[in-house]
């Protein structure tokens, strides 16, 4: 498997007040093809939380490694990217699978 990051960004709203941009951010095999959406694997989840569940097609295809992929598909993503939008979204979704340490207040 050869996995890449395929962007997709949306407008969506009936008039200018309420339009706003939705990323999406989905997961491609490019060893399957070269064209979305041939080479479709998985939409790539937001959180690092995401990743834990079970049920997430990401974590069950990538494993106990699946929050070091998605870390290297977005940083490869956000090097090749030149959107202003989707750098922001990228670096948001980078940000939030940094791992979290947990401070005990019992701790000296």
């Amino acid at each position: 498997m050869k996995p890449s990051l395929y962007l997709l960004k949306k407008q969506n709203g009936r008039t200018e007040a309420t339009m706003n941009t939705e990323i999406h951010v989905v997961v491609v095999d490019l060893d399957k093809s070269k064209k979305y959406p041939l080479n479709f694997v998985c939409i790539l989840p937001q959180t690092a939380t995401s990743l834990r569940k079970h049920t997430n097609i990401f974590s069950k295809i990538f494993g106990p490694s699946s929050s070091d992929v998605a870390r290297q598909l977005l940083h490869r993503a956000l090097k090749r990217e030149k959107d202003t939008e989707i750098k922001k979204e990228l670096t948001k979704r980078l940000k939030a699978l940094k791992p979290t340490l947990t401070v005990s207040k019992y701790n000296n």
